[in-house]
């Protein structure tokens, strides 16, 4: 079969499907999302334990063993490892490449939840699936003449829920050096005295800062529901808190020690151009194109700054995304220039620019063809996708050229059939050089999984 005299018999059609090729990848590449490497799908789960102080060998005996006991016994689990510190904890659970990593997170979260009351109190977990987008793809210094923990309030309170409403945002984490904390230091003379421990204070607070239903009534055809706020609104509510009542007198907690705002035992610490900062890093979600959500962000922070206190600044300190956005561009441009120098190199030896022309056209027509068939197979812009293209575009131009100087040939010597004689006699030697190339990269894409140690 010649290729030649099919697409002369059907002209029209090979028009028709090549155009529409081309109007399908340009759309397709509209909606492409872009990342700086392909999807990876890492067979791991991650489970992360804080406890406050508790010593390392408490922490592993009483967190550490009792998690990895449960994770142990999830279907599909390889190896689990722990890293256990003072107060802190790190378990790695790997799976099989095969396993359902969604599932096996659900499953692992499970058990942790079922396990959650024969921990230390207050013990705090997380369990999350390690992809890299969970890695922060922008981060935000925001600075100002203000305490530690007002910087902080106004980045978690203000700022977090502007860039958390952006389309494609995942995690918005907000660390700073210093919290808002309100202390109660009791005085061990006033509770000997008084009968009571830390416990019975810290149970009482615990107690009376909540909000209760107590009643409800109709009226005017609708029900009410009366409410019972015990919720603090100042320091000197919370030193008016009741403990206990002994001898008919109510102990309160201003009887048994001082309360004062105040800040947790400081373990980071946050700084921009060395003034306080609170630092805002940013996530996107898993597929989301990185270069419509660095827009979204900076759409949203433009509109947010006119709403902050005089003397509020926000730096961007990072930017993975403008990495991206610079690294595609320089492999488009390269992409650019070598088919605009193959084009150029064709012409001086054809010296015809109609010749050249149609060897030209099987550049655009290729790339932007080439991104329907990405989607199809659940590929993304990124560099690596984007490199592949640079080298293949090299294939489809030397093939041209060597096609289109073939036809030259034949059409000097006054051939008839010249185009159909032209092209019979490279099916087979072009099909077959792309071929070996093609045969050398195959393995490559067969493989799967990600490597560890």
């Amino acid at each position: 079969m010649n290729p030649a005299r099919v697409s002369s018999h059907h002209a029209r059609a090979v028009l028709l499907v090549t155009a529409l090729l081309a109007l399908a990848g340009l759309i397709t590449l509209l909606g492409l999302p872009s990342d700086i490497y392909p999807p990876l799908n890492f067979p791991r789960v991650v489970i992360i334990g804080h406890t406050g102080t508790l010593p390392a060998r408490s922490m592993a005996l009483s967190v550490t063993r009792p998690i990895e006991q449960v994770v142990m016994e999830v279907p599909g689990i390889r190896r689990v490892r722990s890293t256990t510190f003072r107060g802190s904890t790190e378990i790695s659970a790997q799976f099989d490449p095969s396993a359902d990593i969604l599932q096996a997170l659900q499953q692992v979260q499970n058990r942790v939840s079922e396990l959650r009351g024969e921990l230390p109190g207050g013990t705090e977990l997380e369990v999350e699936r390690l992809t890299t987008s969970a890695f922060p793809i922008l981060s935000y210094n925001v600075t100002g003449g203000l305490p530690e923990a007002d910087l902080r309030d106004y980045a978690f309170y203000v700022v977090r829920p502007a860039i958390a409403r952006v389309p494609g945002v995942g995690r918005v984490e907000v660390l700073s050096s210093d919290t808002r904390e309100i202390q109660v230091v009791t005085q061990p003379p006033r509770l000997l005295a008084s009968g009571l421990t830390v416990h019975d204070v810290a149970d009482a607070l615990k107690a009376s800062n909540q909000v209760t239903p107590v009643a409800r009534y109709p009226s005017g055809g609708l029900q009410y529901l009366v409410l019972a706020s015990g919720l603090w609104s100042s320091v000197s509510e919370i030193a008016q808190t009741p403990v206990s009542v002994k001898g008919g007198a109510v102990v309160r907690v201003a009887d048994l020690g001082d309360v004062f705002p105040g800040a947790p035992d400081r373990i980071t610490l946050v700084t921009g151009n060395g003034r306080p900062a609170a630092l805002v890093n940013v996530s996107q979600q898993v597929g989301a194109n990185i270069l419509d959500v660095r827009d979204g962000v900076e759409t949203s922070l433009r509109e947010l700054t006119s709403s902050l206190p005089s003397g509020l600044r926000m730096a961007k300190v990072y930017d993975l995304a403008g990495f991206v956005a610079d690294a595609m561009a320089s492999v488009r441009d390269a992409i650019v220039i070598g088919g605009l120098l193959a084009v150029v190199v064709l012409f001086v030896f054809l010296r015809s620019w109609r010749i050249t022309l149609v060897a030209a056209l099987t550049l655009p027509l290729t790339i932007v063809s080439t991104f329907l068939f990405m989607r199809f197979f659940g590929e993304t812009v990124n560099l690596m996708s984007m490199g592949g293209l640079a080298v293949a575009i090299g294939l489809v131009i030397d093939d041209a050229v060597v096609v289109v100087e073939n036809i030259h040939r034949h059409l000097a010597h006054g051939e008839e059939n010249a185009i159909e004689k032209a092209t019979a006699e490279l099916v087979a030697p072009v099909v077959g050089s792309t071929l070996t190339t093609v045969v050398v990269f195959a393995p490559l894409g067969l493989l799967s999984g990600v490597s560890w140690p």
